[in-house]
């Protein structure tokens, strides 16, 4: 069972983990590409996502797709929980089971790494140190991750994770009042404005953004 590392566009990183940065999880469970490259996925491994970030092209890895199936033109797993790291250091060293390495011009790394690339023991023993060749143990997350977008164009305050420290727990916009709330299922939370004028009905308003939460797990 091969693992292998592949990368995700800055166009869609950008739109998949908004405000995030190294020491971050980004609960990625799905990998769009229907590239034959990613064949051998197909009896089984992991899929080890990495993109470029500017200015420098320093090379982040993203998350790690575990149980993965192929379906609908894309990839499927059980949502990653490995932090973002900044593995730049590692380029020089990274070999796959070509042995090739990576070797880009300036201004060309992301390019080069567009073709999926089976990832050799020695690359796997500087990606998890432990050496563990089995499932990627991830340091747990201190907390429920929380799944709620970011939104800068929003009359209220944001809630992604990165703005919910700021976050006030009441808030007004368009002369209406509202209060924080949020749901959580399976160690994921959901963060959201209640109207005042529904507090009475919070119960139901909930359940209702519970089911949306379900909806994406």
């Amino acid at each position: 069972m091969p693992d292998m590392l592949a990368i995700i566009s800055k166009a869609v990183f950008e739109k998949e983990a908004a405000g995030l940065k190294p020491g971050d999880v980004l609960p990625l469970d799905r990998y769009r590409s229907a590239s034959r490259h990613l064949d051998p996925l197909k009896s089984g491994g992991r899929l080890f996502l990495v993109t470029v970030r500017p200015p420098k092209e320093a090379l982040w890895w993203v998350a790690v797709l575990e149980g993965l199936k192929f379906q609908d033109e894309e990839w499927r797993a059980t949502p990653n929980r490995i932090p973002i790291t900044d593995i730049t250091r590692l380029i020089p060293k990274l070999r796959f089971e070509s042995g090739k390495g990576i070797t880009a011009a300036k201004g060309a790394l992301g390019m080069s790494l567009q073709t999926p690339r089976v990832l050799a023991a020695e690359d796997l023993a500087l990606l998890l140190p432990s050496g563990n060749n089995g499932p990627a143990e991830a340091p747990a997350p201190a907390g429920p991750i929380n799944l709620t977008a970011h939104e800068p164009d929003s009359p209220l305050p944001c809630l992604c994770k990165r703005c919910l420290p700021k976050a006030p727990e009441r808030a007004q916009a368009k002369g209406m009042a509202f209060t924080r709330a949020h749901v959580e299922a399976a160690d994921r939370v959901l963060h959201y404005w209640l109207p005042d004028e529904l507090l009475h009905d919070a119960a139901r308003v909930s359940q209702s953004v519970l089911g949306a939460l379900h909806a994406r797990l």
